[in-house]
């Protein structure tokens, strides 16, 4: 019995639902906004036909097919081109070209169209000279036509599907003329309100709006008093639109080699208040790159993310007495920093009053002591359709509205920007690249997102997109997510897993050399250690792992699955030098329900008797993944943790204790169901299971003072106020 589909990790941060992006908005991202080609239903179908980028030798483009007749179970468009344009992937169908004849069947999830019902497919193409649009097509042999919607003018904006070379961020001007005013109750918000940037670098910080606006936007970003020698070198004119207006836009500012002092931004649009932005340039620092060591846990201290104890300091204080004491322990441990939507690279109120990454990298400069490195934690977490098999976490970008182009122009590069403002000090950032996503193309493909990102090629070319951008930096680690034991622990399951790990890495430009390791247990609470089994011991005659519980998964715990997942990656290709990492911020399991010793068998006469009286996890099933009950805080962050096993370089808390999982449409009227402790999941065989889930969960990445103190009381080992 093998479970393909155990377990699903709520991300951090479900405040926003995936955003529908209007062609008008994508100027914004560095996209050319193009008009599209409809084809009128004169034989009971509608085609849209749209090109969201092109930069001159190729274009992505975007198809949205309309049934207008009755409702059908499969189709395939059929459509040609007068010029070279030559097919280099396509997404959400079954896509091949005949000369200049394109055809696209559907995929196994969207052939069933109802009445009026549509669909949106895409593609990425190369071309040469001139690049008109398609004017008429066909949906199962019916002609549907229409007039052509021109060529699209080229901008610079390479489509990171087909490239990982890193693309400008420059907004070209945007085409037609934004006409929109701000209106009543619509506000700027530029975020974060005030920033440092040392002599010969730049910053970067964020533009949006309150609210949606009924009509595009045309914003303008100017120095308007103060420092001359700051100067803004990207995103002095954005729009903001229907689609874009709550994805913070990037504006760069470089300061010069000679420069001190303060300058004055303004921020200003028809019909709207201007807000300003302060940025202060501050004397060179350190020209000197650090060296990329192989393990950068060994020497170092931890940052302690200054949000994540004001979180805890609220939970204490209410406690108080030795529980609060035990809390206020807790809030002085590092813990992941989670940049899980565009809005919190930039902080302020568009990720709750946190800081923005420049402060936190900033704050951590001023934690340095002497010569001795400093980690500091960050969580990449954005790709378009994230988390394609819950819903807890899903984020804010989508693969059908160019998500791809976003995250990328506006997510990775304006990271990627200020983590090399901090190149050359003594900070070492270990960041943990998209949690679930690789886990969910191996194990998920029958659900339809993550058939669209499998099919897409999103989640890979993004990864890769990452990697290439952050590796480039001397004193960034990446870390990708392998899930965890009792997801891919079936060789069913690792082998292909690490055949996809083996080839998004040798995709980028550095190949191997990347990615620095992997982390295990962000998505889950599986024990580092089984204490008092293994998983091949037998009782009554049988193997523990062959109980129902385990279901013949040959890893028990989290620490024998990242030995056997090293072994596997190293021979699939990847140095011996990668290291591995395990998330012990909930999987303690103490408590007075915590076992001491293993039962005997004589009081323990079957193996399922033995496994449910002798095993730390105290869940009735593996795959409870949504703030489960009795869970506890694990072992402390720490470095080289166990010198039996030297490639475990360091115990981490990714996931901060106290941060909510998900939650349920019975407590919220939104969330996941696998979060209502109501429910009920089944595993890969049929069998069904409580949740097990905390009742009254907030969304995910909220503050869960329930679940905190469970995690806090049943801690393992204990805490020492």
């Amino acid at each position: 019995m093998n479970f393909s589909r155990l377990t699903r990790f709520a991300g951090r941060s479900a405040k926003r639902g995936i955003v529908a992006m209007a062609v008008a908005g994508l100027a914004s991202a560095g996209l050319a906004a193009v008009a599209a080609t409809q084809a009128s239903a004169q034989t009971g179908c509608t085609v849209a036909y749209d090109v969201s980028s092109d930069w001159g030798t190729g274009f992505s483009l975007a198809v949205t097919i309309t049934n207008n007749g009755p409702a059908i179970t499969s189709w395939t468009l059929g459509y040609s081109y007068t010029g070279n344009q030559t097919l280099a992937q396509g997404w959400s169908g079954t896509w091949s070209q005949s000369g200049k004849n394109i055809t696209v069947t559907n995929a196994s999830w969207n052939g069933s169209l109802a009445t009026a019902g549509s669909t949106q497919i895409g593609a990425n193409f190369t071309y040469s000279g001139t690049n008109t649009a398609p004017t008429t097509f066909t949906l199962n042999g019916a002609t549907c036509t229409g007039s052509g919607g021109g060529t699209p003018t080229p901008t610079p904006t390479p489509t990171p599907t087909v490239t990982p070379t890193p693309s400008p961020t420059a907004t070209p001007t945007p085409t037609p003329t934004p006409s929109g005013t701000c209106g009543s109750g619509l506000t700027l918000q530029a975020n974060p309100a005030s920033f440092s940037v040392a002599q010969g670098t730049s910053e970067v910080f964020g533009v949006s709006l309150s609210e949606a606006p009924t009509s595009s936007i045309a914003v303008s970003v100017a120095s308007t008093s103060g420092n001359s020698g700051l100067t803004i070198s990207s995103g002095s004119s954005i729009t903001l639109s229907s689609g874009n207006w709550n994805l913070p836009q990037p504006v760069t500012v470089a300061a010069n080699s000679s420069g001190t002092g303060a300058a004055t931004f303004t921020v200003s649009a028809p019909g709207c208040a201007s807000v300003t932005v302060t940025g202060t340039e501050t004397a060179a620092g350190s020209t000197t790159t650090p060296a990329h060591v192989v393990n950068p846990f060994t020497g170092s201290t931890w940052y302690v993310n200054p949000d994540y104890t004001a979180e805890v300091a609220t939970s204490a204080a209410a406690a108080g007495g030795t529980l609060g004491e035990q809390m206020t322990v807790v809030g002085q441990q590092p813990t992941g920093i989670w940049l899980d939507h565009i809005g919190a690279i930039y902080g302020g109120s568009d990720n709750s009053s946190r800081l923005s990454l420049q402060q936190q990298l900033a704050n951590a400069v001023a934690a340095e002591s002497g010569s001795t490195p400093i980690i500091v934690p960050i969580v990449i977490y954005d790709l378009p359709d994230r988390d394609c098999a819950a819903l807890a976490s899903n984020g804010e970008l989508s693969i059908a509205n160019s998500g791809l182009q976003y995250y990328e122009n506006d997510y990775i590069n304006p990271i990627a920007q200020i983590l090399t403002d901090y190149e050359h000090t003594n900070i070492r950032v270990v960041a943990v690249i998209e949690p679930d996503s690789l886990p969910n193309l191996v194990t998920n493909e029958s659900v339809a997102n993550c058939a669209a990102a499998n099919s897409s090629g999103v989640y890979t070319s993004g990864i890769e997109y990452a990697l290439n951008k952050l590796h480039a930096i001397p004193n960034v680690y990446n870390y990708i997510d392998i899930a965890h034991s009792a997801w891919l622990g079936w060789p069913s399951n690792m082998t292909p897993a690490v055949a996809l790990y083996a080839q998004v890495a040798e995709a980028t430009t550095a190949g191997f050399a990347s990615v620095d390791g992997f982390i295990s247990d962000t998505a889950n609470t599986i024990p580092v250690h089984e204490p008092y089994m293994t998983a091949t011991e037998t009782v009554d005659g049988n193997p523990v792992d062959s109980v129902q519980y385990y279901s013949y998964d040959p890893y028990i715990d989290e620490f024998t699955y990242d030995e056997a997942m090293y072994s596997n990656l190293v021979a699939a290709g990847f140095s011996s030098n990668v290291g591995m990492l395990i998330d012990t911020s909930r999987d303690g399991w103490g408590g007075p329900n915590r076992p001491t010793a293993a039962c005997s068998t004589t009081t323990c006469t079957t193996t399922a008797e033995f496994v449910n009286a002798s095993k730390v996890d105290q869940r009735p099933f593996r795959g409870d993944w949504c703030n489960p009950e009795n869970a506890g805080i694990g072992a402390f962050p720490q470095a080289n943790p166990d010198p039996t096993f030297t490639h475990l370089y360091a115990y981490i808390w990714i996931k901060p204790p106290g941060e909510s999982d998900g939650t349920y449409p019975a407590f919220s009227g939104t969330g996941d169901p696998h979060c209502d402790p109501n429910g009920t999941q089944t595993d890969g065989s049929g069998n069904t299971y409580p949740t097990d889930a905390i009742p009254d969960s907030p969304p995910a990445g909220h503050w869960f003072p329930v679940e905190f103190t469970q995690l806090v009381q049943n801690a393992y080992p204990a805490i020492n106020p």
